[in-house]
């Protein structure tokens, strides 16, 4: 399921009918992170997710891109796909690229869900780990993001304990390539400021976290929530960064109730 539009190629997942829900993938994974979800709402929705260029199935970025080129990758999709609404899903970096859709194209996004992510601009410290982690990548391949983003990704008791879901992520690290990592990096490392967009969110929207987040804690996600017009804001207990991941069953839950709020 390959697709080409205005230059950016993304594979996809493509599970279910009825209401289109769109969900964008955290780096430094792809599509491959939603499949509980693909599972759980594809009988009642058709589900759609991505994997960002130079991720999952999806051929590399030419150039250095901006996150911007990312939410226009997603626009193309869903004019492929004839979806004129959608609602609109991202986890991590996933997250970044939906505030960049909702500048984009508002009008098509129906209601949002962010998912550990937060609206504020990388801090000059975390600009420089980008370019180090960057550097490295391009030097020694992707198998450094295992050993430098596991234990940001993951809580204690799951990199002990879950050696199933440990080796799921590892593996979906592989997938990846060293030039689309390096590039999202620089999207992510160079990303505007979103936080003056939150106020103008008009969308029902879902605001779901890890209580073990370490990325986007608790507390960034609850002032984020805030901003937003009647956002809804959950927090998951004994969950990182990847909550979706972590606890799906909890996350599948939240994510159902939100749906049928909305309807």
């Amino acid at each position: 399921m390959d697709h080409r539009t205005s230059g950016v190629a993304m594979s996809y997942r493509d599970l279910g009918e009825g209401e289109p829900l769109v969900l964008l993938h955290a780096f430094p994974l792809n599509g491959r992170m939603f499949e509980s979800q693909i599972t759980a709402f594809s009988e009642s929705h058709r589900v759609v997710a991505p994997d960002y260029p130079g991720f999952g199935r999806s051929p590399r970025t030419p150039a250095q891109p901006d996150v911007r080129y990312y939410a226009e990758g997603v626009r193309g999709l869903l004019d492929r796909l004839h979806l004129e609404r959608v609602i609109l899903g991202g986890v991590s970096m996933g997250g970044y690229v939906a505030f960049e859709c909702m500048r984009l194209f508002p009008e098509r996004v129906t209601a949002l869900v962010l998912a550990n992510t937060r609206a504020e601009p990388d801090s000059e410290e975390m600009r420089e780990t980008r370019n180090e982690t960057a550097l490295r990548v391009a030097q020694e391949g992707v198998g450094v993001l295992v050993e430098l983003q596991m234990e940001r990704l993951l809580t204690p008791d799951t990199l002990q304990n879950d050696e199933e879901l440990v080796e799921s992520v590892r593996a979906m690290i592989f997938e990846n390539s060293p030039d689309g990592t390096v590039a999202a990096l620089g999207a992510m490392r160079e990303r505007p400021d979103s936080t003056p967009l939150l106020g103008e969110i008009g969308v029902p929207t879902l605001v779901v976290g890890g209580a073990e987040d370490g990325i986007s804690s608790p507390e960034i996600m609850g002032v984020m929530a805030a901003k937003i017009p009647g956002a809804r804001h959950v927090t998951i207990p004994q969950t990182g960064h990847l909550s979706n991941l972590e606890a799906p069953e909890e996350f599948n839950a939240t994510l159902a109730d939100f749906l049928k709020s909305i309807r």
